[in-house]
């Protein structure tokens, strides 16, 4: 398995449960999915990651729900997805590569989906302070929407 992609998993996962501490009912979440994800790793299944990250993602927006900022939402959304693309890139190099080296590739894709991500979701954020003035909860979940569809966009 490629060691790189499996520590990004990792750190982002914990990162997600770091910034949650102080909700404990969303940090449950967030630890349960970081099980799935550990799961679907050990395991190369992708379904399991897919619900160990959407359980990720889930804790982020019911920490939302209790009046996280715009700002804050969007930046634990980042390490969240940051985690279901590096589990996936995981087992997906470990299929096509076996024990080969990996690293160079599991670096060019980790930057490469992390500035995208930090460039969509500060976009984002500007948009929504700009347009909205960061009062609209449905301009908020339109976002978080558009910000897992272009990561979604990003492996096709």
């Amino acid at each position: 398995m490629p060691r790189f992609s499996l520590g990004v998993t990792g750190v982002s996962a914990a990162t997600v449960a770091a910034l949650l501490v102080t909700a404990p009912g969303p940090l449950g979440v967030a630890l349960l999915g970081g099980a799935a994800l550990a799961a679907g790793l050990a395991w190369r299944r992708e379904g399991v990651l897919a619900l160990g990250a959407g359980t990720l993602f889930t804790a982020v927006v019911l920490a939302g729900i209790d009046g996280r900022s715009t700002g804050w939402l969007l930046a634990a959304s980042i390490p969240a997805l940051l985690a279901w693309t590096s589990a996936r890139h995981a087992v997906g190099l470990a299929r096509q590569m076996g024990d080969g080296a990996t690293l160079r590739v599991e670096l060019v894709r980790t930057v490469s989906t992390v500035t995208a991500l930090v460039a969509g979701g500060a976009g984002g954020y500007l948009v929504t302070r700009t347009v909205t003035g960061g009062k609209s909860p449905l301009a908020l979940a339109l976002l978080l929407v558009a910000v897992v569809a272009f990561t979604v966009a990003l492996w096709r």
